[in-house]
Formats: C-alpha cells, sequence, structure tokens
C-alpha cells in the first residue's frame, strides 16, 4: 500500500515548466467561468439585481485574469493555446475545462459542476475563492501526486519561477510580444498589465491573487472591503476580493467596513431569492444530437466554442476573417477581442433561451448550458 503524498510539488525547474504552467493558468482561470455564467443566466430577469452584479463582476475580472496569465506567457515568447499541455510527467491536459470537472492542476478545488443560482452553488464559489478552498488549514487537504493543493499554491510556483533568484528565465527572455493592453474595454477591476519584464509579469501574477482565487490566507484578516483606486469602478461599485463579495452572497449580508474576510458579514441585508431562477440542471454531452434540445444544446456549445477561440486568437496576436461584402473577396480581418465580446452576447442569450426550455426527460427542469468545448474548423468565418 502506497503512502500518499504530502509535501507540496517540487519548484519548477526550468523555462518550459514555466510555460506550461502558464498555459493552464489560462485554462485555470477559463475554468470557473461557465461555473460562475450557468448560475448568473439562471437568475430570472429582473430578480436578485445584486447577486447578478456580484457574480457578473467576477466573471469580468476571471477573464481579466486569463489576460494577464497570456500577457506573462507572449512576454516570455510562447502564444497561448488551446492545444493540449505536457507538465511534468503529465501529458496531454486539456487546458479548455470539461464539466463536471476535476482539475489536472489543483486538486484541492474538487469537483466543479454547472449549477442553476441554489446554495449550493454558492457555496461552492466560496470554496473556490477560498484560501484552502473550505478547508481550515493546508494541512486539512489531501493531496494528489503532481497537483497542487491550492490555487494560491499554484501561483506561489509560478511567481516563484518568475523571479530573479529561480534563475529559470533570465531578463532577456522577457520581450513586448502580442500584450492585450489595458486601452482594451473592460468592465470590472483591475487593469490589464502589459508584461515586458519581470517586474511587469510579477505585477500580473499578484494581480490574479489579489483580487481572486490564489488569494493567501492571511488575507483574509485583512480588512474585508478594502478597496483601492484600481478596485472601484467609475459609478462607485466596489470590487473587493471574489472570496468577501460571494461571501456576502452566501450569508445574505454585506460586509461592514470595520469587519475582515474572516468575519461574518454583519452590515446591511443582501435581498436573495433563489425562487426567482430557473431550475436548469446539467446535463453531460452524450453522442450525435437527436432532438430539437440536443441541436440547441449543440448551438450553445458551438457559440462557446468560438468565444473561446477568438479570446485565444486575441491573447496570441493574431486576426479573425469575418464575412463582410464590402470589402475584397468578401472577407477582412477582425479584433477577435471585439469578437469575443459580441460572442458573449450571443452565448448569454442561447443560454437564457435554453434555460427556459423544459427538459423532456425531466418535465420540471430546464435545460442547461453544457460549455463543452470543440475547436472551431481552421479558415472558418462569420
Amino acid at each position: 500500500m502506497s503512502t500518499p503524498p504530502t509535501g507540496k510539488p517540487a519548484p519548477l525547474k526550468n523555462l518550459t515548466e514555466l510555460k506550461a504552467a502558464l498555459q493552464l493558468a489560462i485554462g485555470l482561470e477559463l475554468s470557473t467561468i461557465p461555473v460562475y455564467l450557468t448560475a448568473l443566466y439562471s437568475i430570472k430577469d429582473g430578480t436578485n439585481t445584486e447577486a447578478v452584479q456580484t457574480i457578473r463582476s467576477v466573471v469580468m475580472e476571471e477573464m481579466l485574469h486569463m489576460t494577464l496569465a497570456a500577457n506573462v506567457l507572449n512576454a516570455l515568447g510562447e502564444r497561448p493555446s488551446t492545444e493540449p499541455v505536457t507538465f511534468r510527467t503529465a501529458k496531454n491536459i486539456h487546458p479548455v475545462p470539461e464539466y463536471p470537472l476535476d482539475s489536472a492542476l489543483v486538486s484541492g478545488i474538487g469537483t466543479l459542476t454547472l449549477q442553476p443560482f441554489t446554495p449550493a452553488a454558492v457555496e461552492s464559489f466560496v470554496r473556490i475563492e477560498s484560501p484552502y478552498h473550505g478547508a481550515k488549514s493546508l494541512d486539512e487537504l489531501q493531496r494528489v501526486e503532481g497537483r497542487y493543493a491550492t490555487i494560491g499554491e499554484f501561483y506561489e510556483a509560478v511567481a516563484a519561477a518568475l523571479g530573479a533568484a529561480a534563475g529559470i528565465c533570465q531578463d532577456a527572455d522577457f520581450t513586448h510580444g502580442n500584450q492585450v493592453a489595458a486601452t482594451h474595454y473592460y468592465g470590472g477591476a483591475g487593469r490589464a498589465i502589459q508584461v515586458v519584464d519581470r517586474a511587469s509579469a510579477l505585477a500580473a501574477i499578484h494581480m490574479i491573487v489579489d483580487e481572486g482565487e490564489g488569494m493567501p490566507e492571511q488575507y483574509t484578516r485583512r480588512q474585508a472591503k478594502k478597496v483601492t483606486t484600481e478596485d472601484r469602478l467609475n459609478n462607485g461599485w466596489q470590487m473587493y476580493s471574489h472570496y468577501a463579495r460571494f461571501r456576502e452572497l452566501q450569508t445574505g449580508r454585506r460586509f461592514r467596513s470595520d469587519q475582515t474576510a474572516d468575519e461574518i458579514p454583519r452590515g446591511s441585508l443582501v435581498p436573495i431569492d433563489y425562487d426567482a431562477v430557473h431550475p436548469a440542471f446539467h446535463v453531460k454531452r452524450a453522442g450525435a444530437p437527436h432532438s430539437p434540445e440536443d441541436l440547441a444544446l449543440d448551438q450553445f456549445d458551438r457559440t462557446y466554442s468560438r468565444l473561446v477561440d477568438d479570446l485565444y486568437l486575441a491573447f496570441a496576436g493574431r486576426t479573425r476573417k469575418v464575412k463582410d461584402r464590402l470589402a475584397p473577396g468578401g472577407e477582412r480581418d477582425a479584433d477577435p477581442l471585439l469578437l469575443a465580446v459580441h460572442g458573449m452576447k450571443a452565448l448569454k442569450d442561447k443560454a437564457v433561451a435554453l434555460m427556459r426550455t423544459p427538459d423532456p426527460a425531466h418535465p420540471a427542469r430546464r435545460l442547461c448550458p453544457r460549455f463543452h468545448y470543440t475547436p472551431t474548423p481552421k479558415g472558418a468565418s462569420s
């Protein structure tokens, strides 16, 4: 009988491992987005307005975190890709998640599932964003060979490898290629950092950690609603940590300004109505479509896949051909980041339509998006 692993994975040993870790970091940030979007899209129009605003803000920041990880990877001369990754002894790790998801990178977050907006879903959000993923300490988490126990432990390894002391990357390894700039439209807290050197690379990783997953445990003893200039939007909305925001949804109360994140919120009420939610339950994709409902689910998956591919094209500094009858040849080059913005609207429309459609196998339930990714055929335009 083998002894279960007890220690954290060894430090990243070379530039190849660091680049693979950053490829997987982009996918790790992506993996939470469908989890949050499923809950967001299940909320009936005009209800749970504070929950909608909270979840939407976190989704926007997760997209920023994808961008930050991609900027670091690009600065080291590697283009972000949806292709399978070899990380140490693990081969063919797919960066784009499939649900239900058991992360091949981080074991402590448990299984990520797609659920409507329910107390169980919000509890899973808190688990994802908490330093020890629901455990009281790192020692309580069961380690899995080859995986990090927490998201924070993973980002610690990435930051250590980026540091000068590790000797993994030299100052000359950092370039200014394919950077998503802060000037692009963005609706959450923080900003896209253009990575040009070691300091800006570390700043990008630290921003991911400070805002969301990977938050160090000692941060929970800080002021829960600590808000910097970067974390306050023009409309005054405060974007404190994901963990604190989800704790407010979980408890139905806001944090008071004098509280720390490890306390129970004791401020004003957060109106939550779990009855004003479409009862959409996820069913994993199985085989070819046969019914109108199957076709609608597949159409959603194609829209999602196109959106993911557009994000990765943008991260890689590429363009995409789109149909334009006024352009020479009937096509023109378009910025895939702008296409992704439009893709988010199309994704929401299709998700809302699904969640209003009864599930033939369970008439009391509604269809739930599967967020199944299939690479868009090369050369396909829209």
